[in-house]
């Protein structure tokens, strides 16, 4: 009931008349010049419930830890707007317009497909078009401020790999053909000993490089097999792993029992997994190092900007 009740309180507050509206808003907050008012952390709040699936499930402990990081980011965004002000960035239409049809071209839509796709989500495009503006312009602040500040280097990098290389490595595996013998289960020794035979000359012939599907097809009933595909090493049964190590890409398996069944494996492809590993992942742990660390200096300049300002938090 007491989740409920905050629930409906925030609807009624946002959601009541223009009248009510004043007599209920208050300052929240104030950030240099500025204000956070109830009505705009209300509706943040709101919004932030609206894309939690658990948002309708917070106890009123979680609800209000959740309604201070709002206002958190709301001041967060104030210090935002009054630096990109200070600054005097700007963004010119032609730069504006660029960047609109850039969001065209890469969703393949027309103007009037763009225009009406905002629309449908409740959003003048007037509206759509200054918040583009709004986040050209924290790119250009934060690329001003925090990005250039941030630099990885190769030797952290490699650094990373290093400490995180099982995250990274390619599992070695190895592509296999199988030709199945079934083995009776009253087998007699005279024909245990054909069979063997049998698999022998199958082998081979293998061996010397006989295409598989031409020997598999020549040999009978009560034998089967095909490709297996490529098969990570480490989850293959210790039987099988033994019958194929040290084999390279065309040699053949000595003949292998196990389930009822004698067996023989072509190894037709191999891959080692690591090789030029460092080069395949350089790239990503760059980006994802320069991400941990733009995050941590983005945190910093909030808070230089905040311990120059002037902030007052009145809940």
């Amino acid at each position: 009931m007491k989740r409920f009740l905050l629930l409906l309180l925030l609807v009624l507050l946002v959601a009541a008349p223009p009248l009510a509206a004043k007599t209920l808003t208050r300052v929240v907050a104030v950030v240099n010049d500025d204000i956070v008012s109830s009505y705009q952390l209300d509706k943040a709040v709101l919004d932030a419930l609206a894309t939690d699936a658990k948002g309708n499930q917070l106890t009123s402990k979680q609800f209000d830890e959740l309604k201070a990081r709002v206002l958190e980011n709301l001041i967060n965004e104030k210090l935002v707007e009054q630096r990109i002000k200070e600054l005097e960035l700007t963004v010119p239409d032609p730069e504006l317009n660029a960047a609109i049809e850039d969001v065209q071209i890469k969703n393949k839509l027309t103007a009037d497909m763009l225009k009406s796709a905002v629309e449908a989500q409740g959003m003048s495009f007037e509206d759509y078009r200054n918040q583009i503006k709004k986040e050209i312009l924290r790119y250009k602040l934060l690329g001003r401020e925090v990005n250039y500040k941030v630099q990885v280097t190769s030797g952290e990098v490699r650094d990373y790999f290093r400490e995180h290389i099982d995250e990274y490595r390619a599992k070695p595996q190895v592509r296999v053909s199988s030709i199945s013998y079934e083995v009776p289960a009253n087998i007699s020794a005279a024909d245990m000993a054909d069979l063997r035979k049998q698999v022998e000359m199958t082998r081979d012939q293998l061996t010397s490089g006989e295409d598989f599907d031409t020997v598999l097809s020549s040999q009978g009933d009560g034998v089967f097999g095909g490709d297996m595909g490529n098969l990570i090493e480490d989850d293959l049964t210790v039987q099988l792993r033994d019958a194929l190590v040290g084999l390279e890409v065309g040699q053949v398996s000595e003949p292998v029992q196990m389930n009822s069944q004698l067996h023989l494996f072509l190894v037709t492809a191999r891959n080692p997994g690591d090789i030029n590993l460092f080069d395949r992942v350089k790239g990503d742990i760059e980006k994802q190092l320069k991400q941990e660390k733009t995050d941590i200096r983005f945190k910093e300049w909030a808070q230089e900007l905040r311990d120059r300002g002037y902030i007052d938090i009145r809940i």
